[in-house]
């Protein structure tokens, strides 16, 4: 499998927190380390663990005909939507999953499963 960057897209302008929901997910600690599978990505998967980059994966959406979320790889915890998204411009994101920036499930409520390696970006 190869592997795409993406940009996060995050409110800052509505008061709450920063405009952080996240509780500290991988959207606003790791934005700039964010990929997600794609079959003719241009990032091996020894690409993605020598830069330290964290793996999205796609949830299926739980309710038929919704879009589907992004998770982070190996978070074993219930995540739920914390008001960040994902996209790029890179047209390969768009034939692999639309033209719509796609929501991070990553804001966990209590323990997280899944450590990180390297160091959060400070704000």
């Amino acid at each position: 499998m190869k592997y795409l960057p993406v940009s996060v897209l995050a409110t800052r302008s509505d008061g709450m927190c920063g405009g952080d929901s996240s509780n500290g997910g991988v959207s606003a600690t790791h934005y700039d380390k964010l990929v997600v599978p794609c079959e003719d990505g241009y990032l091996s998967l020894d690409d993605v663990t020598e830069r330290g980059y964290v793996i999205l994966e796609l949830q299926a959406p739980l309710v038929q005909g919704a879009p589907g979320s992004f998770v982070p790889q190996g978070e074993e915890a219930h995540t739920m939507f914390g008001g960040n998204y994902v996209t790029t411009s890179d047209s390969r994101f768009r034939r692999a999953y639309g033209w719509s920036p796609i929501a991070v499930h990553d804001r966990v409520e209590g323990q997280r499963t899944m450590q990180l390696e390297g160091t959060p970006i400070a704000r």
